[in-house]
C-alpha cells in the first residue's frame, strides 16, 4: 500500500529542448514552406467554405544573410486566436477552425517552428480587419527557463499599420548556418523549386508567390488524354476511404527530348528522363512529394513492377488524399513527407502498382518503334492536371461506375477505368524484328545540303534524311546481294 503526499514530480518540457527537438528533423525549406501553408488557410478561413478566388491573394518573402521576412494579404490574425491559440505550442482539443477546411495544419506548431529554426528574434505584425496589433517573440523569452505568456502590443505609428488586411513575420539574429543558407544563391533556388512543386495548384490557380522579387511559376505534372470516347486516356480510380477521397490517374506525360535530338525518332528506350515522371503525390491540393521513381512508391516491387528506368520516363502517376481532417491524411508534420504505415496508404499503393502496370506494358509493346508511328492516335490528346483528367475520363460511356458504402455505413462512388482493358490503348501494327539504332551527328550545312538534294527542301527533319540516307544504301547493299 502507498499513500499519496503533497510532493509532486515535475513533468514539463525544459524550453531549451523542445525548442532543439521541434526544429530538429525539419529541413530550413520545408520551415519556409509552413509559413506559406499558414498563408493559404488564411485564404480558405477567408471564403468560409465557398470557393476560394486565389488570384486575390499573395505570398511575398525576401530571404538575405540578415533577415527573413514574409508577408501575406490573407486575412490576418483574429485577436482571439492569437490569444488563446496561434502561438500556443500545439493544437488544443477545441480549435476547431479548420474542421470545415481542406488544410494540411494539424499539430500548430508551424508558424513556432519555422522562426526557432531561423533565429533568435522574430515579430509577427497582423491584421484583421481593422484590427492590427504585433507579438514579438525575442531572445529573451527564448532563454527563460519559464513559459510565460508573449506580449501582444499596439501599433504606435502610422508606419505600423499593413496596408490590408494580412501577416508578416519577420526573423533577425538568424543563426549562422542559416544566414549562410540564405546568402547562398543555390540555396535560394532550392526553395523557389521546393515551392514551385509543392504549391504547383494554387500557383496554376492564380495564387502569386514572390521570392526576393522573382514570381514563382508551377511545375505542371499532367497527363495526356484524347477527348474521343474510343481514344487513348489514362488508368484513373477514385474512392473514398475512412472519409479521405482518393484519386488516381497514370499516364503518358508530355516529355520531349534534349534539345538537337530527334524527338520524331525517338523509341520509348531512348527517352530523356523526366523531372514529373514517376509519381507525384497531393494531399488536398499540396504536393508532398513530385516525380518519385522510388520504392516508396511501388517502382521495383517485383515482379509486378520493375525497378525504375529511362524507358519509363514517359509515365507519369498522380494520386491525391483529400479530407477535411488532415490527420486522416498519409503525411507527416513537415508535409514533405509520406506516412508509408498509413493504413490509407497501402490501399492505395495497390491501385497505384495497377495503374502502373497499364504503362509499363504500353512501353514494352512500343519498345522498338519510332514515337511517329503512334503520332496520328495521340494527336488530339491534352496534358490534363488529375481532377482535369478523371473528370474527362469519368464523362466515357465504358467508364466503371459502383456504389459502396463504408463501415459506418458513408455511400460513396468509385469510379474505375483501365485503358488495356477497354482497348483505348494504341498497338503496333505488327511486332517488328529487333531493330538497333543508328546516331551520328554532321555539320549543320551538310545535313542541310543532303536534305535539299533528297527532298528539295534543306530543313526537312534529320531523323527523316537518316532514314532516308539509309534506305537508299539498303536497296544498293540488297541489289549487290541478289547480283553475287
Amino acid at each position: 500500500m502507498t499513500k499519496p503526499s503533497n510532493d509532486k514530480a515535475q513533468a514539463s518540457p525544459t524550453k531549451q529542448f523542445f525548442v532543439s527537438m521541434l526544429t530538429r528533423d525539419i529541413t530550413l525549406a520545408d520551415a519556409i514552406l509552413d509559413l506559406v501553408d499558414n498563408c493559404l488557410d488564411g485564404a480558405l478561413r477567408l471564403a468560409d467554405g465557398e470557393a476560394v478566388d486565389y488570384g486575390r491573394y499573395f505570398v511575398k518573402i525576401s530571404i538575405s544573410a540578415d533577415r527573413f521576412l514574409i508577408e501575406d494579404n490573407c486575412g490576418g490574425i483574429p485577436r482571439d486566436v492569437a490569444k488563446n491559440y496561434a502561438f500556443k505550442m500545439g493544437r488544443e482539443p477545441e480549435d476547431d477552425r479548420d474542421s470545415e477546411s481542406e488544410t494540411i495544419g494539424m499539430y500548430g506548431v508551424g508558424m513556432k517552428r519555422a522562426i526557432f529554426k531561423m533565429g533568435r528574434n522574430a515579430l509577427v505584425r497582423t491584421r484583421n480587419g481593422e484590427d492590427t496589433f504585433e507579438v514579438p517573440i525575442t531572445s529573451e523569452w527564448l532563454d527563460a527557463k519559464n513559459w510565460d505568456p508573449l506580449p501582444i502590443n499596439e501599433p504606435t505609428e502610422a508606419s505600423e499599420n499593413l496596408d490590408e488586411p494580412g501577416t508578416t513575420i519577420h526573423v533577425s539574429d538568424l543563426y549562422e548556418g542559416v544566414a549562410r543558407h540564405f546568402a547562398n544563391p543555390a540555396f535560394v533556388n532550392e526553395v523557389a523549386t521546393a515551392i514551385s512543386q509543392h504549391f504547383t495548384m494554387f500557383l496554376q490557380w492564380g495564387f502569386k508567390i514572390e521570392l526576393n522579387d522573382q514570381r514563382v511559376a508551377p511545375v505542371h505534372v499532367d497527363v495526356l488524354v484524347s477527348p474521343r470516347e474510343d481514344g487513348p486516356a489514362p488508368y484513373v480510380f477514385r474512392k473514398t476511404i475512412n472519409d479521405v477521397t482518393v484519386s488516381i490517374t497514370v499516364g503518358l506525360n508530355t516529355s520531349r527530348r534534349a534539345e538537337g535530338e530527334d524527338d520524331d525518332d525517338a523509341d520509348f528506350s531512348g527517352q530523356r528522363d523526366s523531372a514529373t515522371a514517376g509519381w507525384t503525390v497531393l494531399c488536398n491540393d499540396r504536393a508532398v512529394i513530385v516525380g518519385d521513381k522510388s520504392r516508396l512508391t511501388g517502382w521495383g516491387d517485383l515482379p509486378l513492377v520493375p525497378l525504375y528506368h529511362p524507358q519509363f520516363s514517359v509515365i507519369t502517376g498522380i494520386i491525391e488524399f483529400r479530407s477535411k481532417d488532415a490527420k486522416k491524411l498519409p503525411v507527416t508534420t513537415t508535409k514533405r513527407a509520406l506516412d508509408t504505415s498509413s493504413e490509407i496508404w497501402l490501399e492505395s499503393l495497390v491501385k497505384m502498382k495497377e495503374g502502373m502496370r497499364v504503362w509499363i506494358s504500353y512501353t514494352n509493346d512500343w519498345k522498338n518503334h519510332p514515337r511517329s508511328d503512334q503520332q496520328s492516335y495521340w494527336q488530339d490528346a491534352q496534358p490534363f492536371s488529375l481532377s482535369r483528367a478523371i473528370e474527362a475520363v469519368a464523362s466515357r460511356t465504358t467508364v466503371k461506375k459502383t456504389n459502396v458504402s463504408d463501415a459506418s455505413g458513408h455511400a460513396s462512388e468509385v469510379v474505375e477505368f483501365n485503358p488495356r482493358k477497354n482497348n483505348v490503348l494504341p498497338k503496333p501494327e505488327e511486332k517488328k524484328p529487333s531493330s538497333k539504332k543508328i546516331v551520328f551527328s554532321r555539320p549543320a550545312e551538310e545535313v542541310r545540303l543532303v536534305s535539299k538534294m533528297l527532298f528539295d527542301d534543306p530543313d526537312e527533319k534529320p531523323g527523316t534524311i537518316g532514314d532516308e540516307c539509309f534506305k537508299i544504301q539498303l536497296a544498293k547493299a540488297n541489289t549487290k546481294k541478289r547480283g553475287e
